[in-house]
C-alpha cells in the first residue's frame, strides 16, 4: 500500500511532461524471452523494454523512467494474472483427482488454497520489499525509479515463476 501511494504520487506528478514522450512496446523483452535457452534465465530479459523506451526519451528524466518502467510492469502483470488464472484451473483439477486418492485425508492441504495465499503473501512481499529499495533514496531523485525498478523486476519474476508452474500441471 505505501509503495503504491509512492508510485501514484510521484508519478501523478509527472504525469503531463510523460503523457507525450513513453512510447512502450514489449518487443525487446519478447525478443530477449525468445532467444533464452538456459532454464531460468529468463529473469534476464525483465527490463528490456523499460529500457528501451526510457532511451528513445531524449534527455529522459527519473520519471521518465519510472513512467517506462511501469509500462513494463503492466505487461508483466498482465502476464502473471493469466497465469495464475490458468494454474488455478490447474489446481482445482489437481485437487479433485488427490480427493479420489485415499492418502488424501491424511493431506490436509489444498493447492487452490495453497496458490491464492502464497500470491497474497508475494504481493505483500512485493510491496513492502519496494518500499523499502525506494525508501533507501528517499530525498534523491531516484526514488520513484528503485519503487519502479523493483515493482517491475519482482513482478516479472512471480509472472515467470507461475508460468513454469503452468507448464509443469501441464505436464504431469
Amino acid at each position: 500500500m505505501r509503495l503504491s501511494l509512492l508510485l501514484a504520487a510521484s508519478l501523478a506528478l509527472a504525469a503531463p511532461a510523460m503523457a507525450q514522450q513513453v512510447r512502450f512496446s514489449p518487443d525487446a523483452t519478447e525478443e530477449c524471452l525468445k532467444k533464452q535457452r538456459t532454464p531460468g534465465a529468463e529473469v534476464t530479459c525483465i527490463g528490456e523494454s523499460a529500457r528501451a523506451c526510457f532511451q528513445r526519451i531524449k534527455n529522459a528524466s527519473p520519471s521518465d523512467i519510472a513512467a517506462c518502467m511501469g509500462q513494463e510492469s503492466e505487461y508483466w502483470t498482465a502476464r502473471m494474472t493469466a497465469a495464475h488464472d490458468r494454474l488455478m484451473v490447474l489446481a482445482k483439477a489437481a485437487d479433485a483427482d488427490f480427493a479420489k486418492n485415499p492418502k488424501s485425508k491424511d493431506v490436509p492441504f489444498s493447492l487452490t488454497e495453497d496458490l491464492e495465499i502464497q500470491q497474497q503473501k508475494w504481493a505483500e512481499w512485493r510491496e513492502i520489499r519496494c518500499a523499502v529499495e525506494a525508501m533507501m533514496r528517499r530525498g534523491t531523485p531516484y526514488t520513484t525509479t528503485a519503487a519502479g525498478n523493483c515493482t517491475m523486476k519482482r513482478i516479472g519474476e512471480q509472472a515467470l515463476f507461475l508460468e513454469s508452474a503452468v507448464k509443469y500441471m501441464e505436464t504431469k
